[in-house]
């Protein structure tokens, strides 16, 4: 990521400069593929402002930081954007979907371990969403067989309720809960 700081009103100085990179290039861990990144310092009177503009394919992200102190401008403005960039990170998840678990690290080992309170046993639980869609129990064989896989969670169109559907050895096993 390029980034280019701009002094305005004020004397260039290389320990401010230097530092703005710094803060601004900790952001770059959070964002996809940042393509250049643009800070502007100056200082009205005794306030201070700081702006930050980021720019990545299509996606222009913008934060401000004013204070009487210019660090303390540019870690609001560093804090500003990162707060925005977890948010559009988040809004991404909920819209596509996580793909790895909350429990999950990117490298696909479990870190989170539950203890059940009753009994004290310890045990390791993997999280895993799976999309459930309302459908027939003839449209869940036939998915069934097109996935590959050998289950099958749906929501039955019939009854309303999640089901699970299982393939062993070419036989097929409906699962349907009900209350005792």
């Amino acid at each position: 990521m390029q980034i280019s700081v701009t002094f305005r009103h004020m004397e260039a100085d290389e320990g401010v400069k230097e530092y703005v990179k710094e803060k601004v290039q900790r952001l770059k861990k959070f964002m996809e593929n940042p393509r250049e990144a643009h800070v502007v310092l100056s200082v009205e009177k005794f306030r201070h402002s700081a702006e930050l503009t980021i720019v990545r394919d299509g996606l222009t992200v913008n934060s401000e930081g004013r204070d009487r102190d210019l660090y303390a401008a540019i870690d609001q403005m560093v804090d500003k954007m990162d707060r925005q960039i977890r948010e559009r990170r988040e809004k991404v998840k909920r819209k596509r979907g996580n793909p790895l678990p909350q429990e999950t690290e990117p490298g696909g080992q479990e870190i989170s371990t539950r203890k059940s309170g009753r009994t004290g046993i310890s045990s390791l639980i993997r999280r895993r969403h799976i999309p459930a869609k309302p459908m027939s129990l003839e449209e869940a064989m036939a998915q069934l067989k097109l996935s590959g896989e050998a289950y099958l969670f749906f929501i039955n169109s019939h009854s309303g309720e999640m089901n699970a559907l299982h393939r062993k050895n070419g036989d097929y096993e409906w699962m349907e809960p009900y209350p005792e």
